[in-house]
């Protein structure tokens, strides 16, 4: 099990049940929340590679416990594709990405809050076979002959701190996630110019395409901001509607300085919540 899913694991198995005992006394309220994030910004990695997206709606799930001035609040986005754009070449790119953040959160005077918990990326990222393009590590080079395929998974502390002010009906949210440092291994798969080819092969078709791959520890930091209005329109039911910016950054151990990934954007922010 990779470390960083386990402690995650054991953190929420602790929320959980510190909540359920709690709940014997009152019973806990939960609000459920589904919002579209039309992300723009850009993609880039260490080769110099930069893609841009343009409101790329991505769906965001809510889940939120809480029982007095305790809760625990999951957020997450489903496997999803999202492709990109490179005006330098027709065949872009495009990022297979999944997103949990789990956080318990303390309830302080004024709608103050703060919390601590954990986030994990899934991304698997394929960039379209296109002239001149090269891997970098470190200072090694290698040119691409194909669609340069890489994928990883990162896992870091989640540390939030927010407000809640009520307005009438109606309520203004905004809170700051910071996760001072991440953790994963990015693996690269770079198709080659080299073939392999068998004894007495007369054509290239009968030989294979050489593929290089590597495995690099790389480490994260990230910065996410969120501020939104959640309008009451029913007893139970909020419109929710507002403003996110995301900028993840990732470098490799074992070179220094060198860019991994890195992701940067702002999302207006369109959904519905619902209180039980």
């Amino acid at each position: 099990m990779n470390k960083g899913s386990g402690r995650l694991a054991v953190i929420t198995a602790v929320i959980f049940t510190g909540l359920a005992g709690a709940a014997c006394a009152e019973p806990l309220e939960t609000t459920v929340a589904l919002s579209v994030n039309a992300l723009s910004g850009q993609h880039q990695v260490g080769n110099g590679e930069a893609d841009r997206l343009s409101f790329a709606p991505l769906p965001l799930a809510e889940l939120t416990l809480r029982h007095g001035t305790e809760s625990v609040r999951f957020e997450g986005l489903p496997p999803l594709t999202v492709g990109y754009f490179n005006q330098n070449f027709p065949g872009g790119s495009s990022t297979r990405l999944s997103i949990l953040n789990a956080t318990y959160r303390h309830a302080l005077r004024g709608g103050w809050f703060a919390g601590i918990g954990e986030t994990v990326y899934n991304q698997d990222t394929s960039f379209g076979a296109r002239p001149n393009l090269f891997f970098e590590r470190g200072s090694f080079f290698e040119a691409v002959d194909g669609s340069l395929r890489q994928y990883s998974r990162v896992v870091g502390l989640r540390i939030e701190a927010g407000q809640r002010v009520n307005v009438g009906r109606n309520s203004i949210e905004y809170f700051a996630a910071l996760n001072p440092r991440m953790h994963g291994i990015a693996s690269t798969r770079v198709p080659t110019f080299g073939f392999a080819c068998p004894p007495g092969a007369q054509t290239l078709a009968a030989c294979s395409q050489l593929i290089d791959t590597f495995a690099d520890g790389e480490t994260a930091a990230q910065v996410d901001l969120t501020a939104r209005i959640a309008q009451r329109v029913s007893k139970h039911g909020e419109i929710l509607y507002g403003l996110r910016y995301l900028n993840f950054t990732a470098r490799y151990d074992d070179f220094p300085g060198q860019l991994a990934d890195r992701n940067v954007g702002f999302a207006p922010s369109l959904g519905y919540r619902l209180k039980f």
